[in-house]
């Protein structure tokens, strides 16, 4: 339809052209038949049709007599040449610009597909994570915790001590048990006691009957200045090292410091156990490669210093906000 409509519009403008003066420019309408074509699928059109106007305008110089002066019609002629040949030049540019874009926003449309998928499948993967964890992990706790409590009503094993090694048991039961089910709610568990309350309560929970024993030296002042985003993170980078300690160390003793100076409050974990060489090998598996990663979110630095018969020692810097207690 656009190829007719230029045809009939480049007629129009011969017509014109024939019956106007000579020093007169009609023959710049056919700018407009070039433009037309922007709606045609070929290429090919384009350029034909610069062509024909081309040929249009020579025609139309020659069937009207020339009544003015030649350099005047050969001037406006070669005008409207060079208009014609950057008309088409622009029209290219753009159908090829457009084309691009098309390429683009399908290539785009495409990924977006591929996204939706994605999160798709991994929104399964969660459910079936969650699924998993409350008809199996989260199951399997409770029978344990079952079991203990019915320990306490045996006359075998005698009652449950309240500040026993089964009491802590159970309270750390029921806490992993509350955190399973908020992740599984997509909720988090912020830590409601001032941090070192929380710190100290992790160190007595982690601290086994016959295992290491850690002492803990914390800064006064230290209660409110640990923002809950920190917290969290922090407690759980404290309990991994604890749990390393007491799982593969061999120490026997412990030390769990967290003292703040300048602005930035150091916790240091550290034991006198058999050590390791980080370049052979880690214990715990993932747990290291964790720390350090938690450690990033919360814009803190994260050391470990180990070496064989030399124990373990878990630094973290973490940059605390202008309200942080300071001290030497």
């Amino acid at each position: 339809m656009a190829l007719w409509i230029a045809l009939a519009l480049a007629a129009s403008v011969l017509v014109l052209d024939v019956l106007t003066p000579q020093e007169m420019p009609p023959q710049y309408l056919y700018v407009l038949c070039i433009l037309l074509t922007i709606w045609s699928p070929h290429e090919r059109t384009l350029w034909g049709m610069t062509i024909l106007c081309i040929g249009l305008t020579v025609l139309g110089s020659l069937l009207s007599p020339p009544q003015f002066d030649f350099y005047i019609i050969l001037f406006n002629r070669s005008i409207a040449t060079v208009l014609f040949l950057a008309t088409a030049l622009l029209v290219r540019q753009y159908r090829r610009t457009h084309d691009r874009l098309l390429t683009l926003n399908r290539e785009l449309e495409a990924r977006v597909e591929d996204r939706t998928r994605d999160l798709s499948r991994a929104f399964e993967d969660r459910e079936e994570l969650n699924r998993n964890l409350h008809d199996e992990v989260l199951q399997s706790l409770y029978a344990i915790g079952l079991g203990l409590e019915a320990s306490g009503r045996s006359h075998r094993y005698g009652p449950i001590d309240p500040e026993g090694p089964r009491a802590r048991t159970l309270q750390q039961l029921n806490l992993v048990m509350q955190r399973i089910r908020a992740y599984i709610g997509g909720r988090t568990v912020s830590e409601t006691q001032p941090f070192d309350l929380a710190l100290s309560g992790l160190v007595h929970d982690m601290t086994p009957i016959g295992g290491p024993r850690f002492n803990l030296d914390v800064d006064e002042g230290l209660a409110h200045c640990v923002p809950g985003t920190q917290a969290e993170p922090l407690l759980l980078i404290v309990r991994e090292a604890l749990s390393n300690c007491v799982r593969h160390s061999r120490a026997r003793h412990g030390t769990v410091k967290a003292q703040c100076y300048n602005g930035v409050m150091r916790i240091e974990v550290r034991d006198d156990g058999i050590g390791f060489d980080p370049d052979v090998g880690t214990p715990g598996g993932q747990g290291l490669a964790n720390m350090e990663a938690r450690a990033k979110q919360i814009g803190a630095t994260y050391r470990l210093h180990a070496a064989p018969g030399q124990g373990v020692r878990v630094v973290l810097d973490v940059p605390l906000g202008k309200e942080a207690p300071t001290g030497e």
